[in-house]
């Protein structure tokens, strides 16, 4: 008898629900403690090339800020981004805000 589950959208649900899961795992991650992306890797198991792809989400979202640029304690670059996701240790924006009428 033949496989006849070879639905794309079956994969594709798959793929998802391996997206949200690894997305939320890394904002749980940068939730516990400001980290580089290849902190991140090293802490989650979620490969750099995706931490890449869920932070532009996440900033894109507003979820996750950019702290400061420091040395990687991993890789040894310097001027790398550190990323939180805690609201307390975002940066204060100097920008001036204009009054809503």
């Amino acid at each position: 008898m033949r496989n006849t589950n070879n639905n794309p959208l079956h994969k594709r649900q798959d793929k998802d629900k391996r997206f949200k899961a690894q997305l939320k795992q890394v904002y749980t991650a940068l939730m516990a403690k400001p980290m580089t992306m290849k902190e991140t890797d090293v802490y989650t198991g979620v490969m750099r090339e995706n931490i890449c792809r869920y932070i532009g989400t996440l900033r894109e979202e507003g979820r996750i800020a950019l702290v400061r640029k420091r040395k990687c304690t991993i890789t040894g670059y310097n001027n790398v981004g550190e990323y939180t996701a805690n609201p307390d240790l975002f940066p204060v924006s100097n920008q001036l805000k204009l009054p809503l009428c």
